[in-house]
């Protein structure tokens, strides 16, 4: 009876800690899901993994990251690339739906700091209204990772002149795509098939998808009804579309007589889109990067850092907070109010995004001094793996073969930081936040 007692006495008060607050069901259930991971990579039917690569795998798949210090195609079994990609999908869906969607399945009742922010996040009144916006969401992603799995299967049937592969291989990237992921079933990602533009296009859109958030895809209908979109969504559409023409046309000038060299100009500017969508977030490569140019390299270390958009399978500070800032620094700059659509972005929401990005910028920082400190490998290669990583991109140009255990090791944190501290820092400053009447004298703070 005793042990029975203790035993729901700890069960009882540990889950209440935990789904009592949304920053730690996030962080406590994508730890527990990277740990399960990597015990089931580790195992002898998965592959031939180390347990320090198998951890490393494991955290790529679940934080959507990409980055591998293994040949996925070669090192793993069938069930381990099962398992591989069903470590992609639960973590691209995020930890947030999948938690609600628990507590829906089970009965259970919200925490109400909980179902405030389910409610903010799914822009719901309700508990019924957040159980339909889950499961639309869920119906949007499979649907969408499976028309994209048959438009991926065509290609590459079509390239590997084989349906058992390009079936494989197309449900196997078509997942990967839209969770963001940049996980490939062979050893060179996508290179060798950068001349083919169903490939390219039916994978960049899948990741632009993905990467938007499916609850504010689902705002496209409004568009198309001449509707006005909410701010978030404005944010959103127009900063995905200046950073992706932005991207492509830097890439394509840059690197015309360089990586994209020997290349026709039709298939100069496909691959120019493509690694402009990817580099944000996905981490897949059409053509090698090891040779990119000076402009090239700062321009991927910039939008790995911004990333997709909030609500997404992305990493990075997110395309609204980089949003927010632009537009503060612009209306004080012209001394006008900071509004977007008839609506005040409030200086306490400037404040969230500032603090956000220096922190992240900060964790950025010491993580490339940690791996410059510690590996031996040039200093502008390990500051990309850095940004890669804490964007959960996955791009690398070449760093990632030579890492040691202890460059392993950080990169595995590195990973995990840069997928769930973005939310579990905004979630901790909004149940920080108290509202005061009581005012102050202005500070009369010099700026020069």
């Amino acid at each position: 009876m005793k042990i029975k007692s203790l035993t729901g006495y700890f069960k009882n008060n540990y889950l209440d800690f935990i789904t009592k607050s949304p920053e730690r069901i996030l962080s406590i259930t994508f730890f527990l899901l990277c740990i399960l991971g990597c015990l089931i990579l580790f195992l002898p039917c998965s592959g031939n993994l180390s347990l320090i690569d198998a951890l490393f795998t494991s955290v790529s798949a679940v934080c959507v990251t990409g980055l591998s210090v293994v040949d996925i195609s070669k090192d793993l079994t069938g069930f381990g690339q099962l398992m591989l990609i069903a470590l992609i999908q639960t973590g691209g869906l995020g930890i947030m739906s999948i938690s609600s969607v628990i507590f829906i399945m089970l009965g259970k009742r919200m925490s109400l700091r909980y179902e405030k922010n389910a409610r903010r996040i799914f822009d719901a009144e309700s508990r019924e209204e957040i159980k339909s916006s889950l499961f639309l969401i869920f119906k949007y992603t499979f649907l969408l990772e499976f028309f994209g799995g048959i438009l991926l299967t065509a290609g590459f049937t079509f390239a590997e002149k084989n349906f058992i592969t390009g079936l494989k291989m197309g449900f196997f990237t078509a997942v990967s795509a839209f969770c963001n992921a940049g996980f490939v079933l062979n050893s060179f990602n996508l290179v060798a098939y950068n001349t083919n533009p169903l490939i390219l296009y039916t994978i960049s859109f899948l990741i632009i998808l993905g990467g938007i958030s499916p609850a504010i895809c689902i705002m496209f209908s409004r568009i198309l009804k001449k509707q006005k979109l909410p701010p978030l969504a404005l944010i959103v559409f127009n900063s995905t579309l200046i950073l992706l023409a932005t991207g492509t046309i830097i890439f394509f000038i840059a690197e015309y007589n360089g990586v994209l060299e020997g290349m026709g100009w039709f298939d100069k500017l496909n691959n120019s889109w493509f690694q402009s969508v990817t580099l944000r977030t996905a981490g897949f490569n059409s053509v090698g990067l090891e040779h990119i140019s000076g402009i090239t390299y700062i321009m991927f270390i910039v939008f790995m850092i911004i990333g997709g958009s909030p609500g997404g399978t992305a990493g990075g500070i997110k395309t609204a907070v980089f949003s927010i800032i632009l537009i503060t620094c612009y209306n004080t700059l012209f001394g006008k109010s900071n509004i977007i659509r008839n609506r005040t972005i409030q200086p306490l929401m400037v404040q969230k995004a500032v603090t956000l990005t220096l922190i992240y910028l900060g964790i950025f920082l010491i993580s490339s001094c940690m791996l410059i400190t510690t590996q031996q490998i040039s200093d502008s290669a390990l500051v990309f793996e850095a940004a890669s990583a804490l964007g959960t991109v996955g791009l690398t140009i070449g760093a990632t073969p030579g890492l040691d255990e202890v460059g392993k090791m950080i990169i595995i944190i590195t990973m995990f930081i840069g997928r769930v501290a973005p939310a579990t820092i905004v979630y901790y400053m909004n149940s920080k936040y108290t509202e005061t009447r009581v005012t102050y004298p202005d500070a009369k703070i010099s700026l020069t």
